[in-house]
């Protein structure tokens, strides 16, 4: 009985210092933990306020890329990032905003490169047509029917944009001529290259009856016409407008595309 009730204290003694040893690591882990996440806080804010609070990364370098007819200044312009601003601290989202105002630019980017770049990308709208004002100017739109520029005269009009003349047109209701201008635009983006270069003008006298007027094939011809109609299948319709050019004809109705004809 002796021996046996000698081995409880020692038993209960071990269980007691196991206990134990396990609180201590239990609080060396919390004190290292509590440590760590401080250091990370003050780390952290460090950072913080050396990339937002001073001009250790700030901005020394604007470039631009993208630019056809606007010039580099006319974008550090309209982007209004201002130099040695912290780098982290320039709003990429307004400036953005800022250069898509312009009605000439079709989209824009604008991105932070540490140490001290803004780097500002844009594409730029391509003309696609002419539309007459009454006041004998000309509104120049995009692919998309976007106004982003106005020529003064007709001369002043990009080399190679036609001219969509809706002065005959029947209908006067908002809506048709806006779906008769997309139609005319919709069967310039669509012809190939080589037939697009030759296209003058554009003209509609109602949202089914879109006309264009080619530059002549033969020496005989003032010029070639092509019955264009609707706005319906233009891809379609330039195929086949391709494959009938050759045959130097003056006149061509694609306004059924399903029968074509020429003469």
């Amino acid at each position: 009985m002796n021996a046996t009730g000698a081995d409880h204290p020692r038993v209960s003694r071990v269980l007691v210092e196991r206990y134990l040893d396990r609180l201590r690591r239990r609080r060396r882990w919390r004190r290292l933990s509590v440590t760590i996440t401080v250091f990370l806080a003050l780390l952290a804010l460090t950072g913080y306020s050396i990339l937002w609070h001073t001009k250790v990364f700030d901005v020394r370098t604007t470039t631009v890329a993208g630019t056809r007819v606007l010039s580099r200044q006319q974008v550090l312009a309209a982007a209004a990032i201002a130099p040695h601003t912290p780098v982290a601290g320039v709003d990429t989202a307004a400036a953005k905003a800022r250069l898509m105002a312009i009605p000439r630019v079709k989209d824009a980017w604008v991105e932070r490169s540490l140490p001290h770049t803004i780097a500002i990308s844009i594409v730029e709208r391509t003309p696609a047509a002419a539309l007459p004002q009454p006041d004998g100017s000309y509104q120049i739109v995009d692919s998309d029917g976007v106004a982003f520029d106005t020529a003064a005269t007709a001369s002043a009009i990009p080399a190679h944009v036609p001219v969509i003349h809706l002065e005959q047109f029947a209908d006067r209701a908002a809506a048709d001529r806006a779906a008769t201008v997309a139609g005319a635009l919709a069967a310039l983006g669509a012809l190939p290259a080589p037939v697009h270069s030759r296209v003058l003008t554009v003209s509609a006298t109602g949202p089914f009856a879109i006309t264009l007027t080619l530059t002549a094939s033969t020496k005989k011809q003032h010029s070639v016409t092509v019955l264009w109609g609707g706005p319906d299948q233009p891809d379609l319709k330039a195929r086949i407008l391709a494959a009938l050019i050759g045959n130097d004809a003056a006149h061509y109705d694609l306004s059924a595309p399903a029968a074509p004809a020429y003469s």
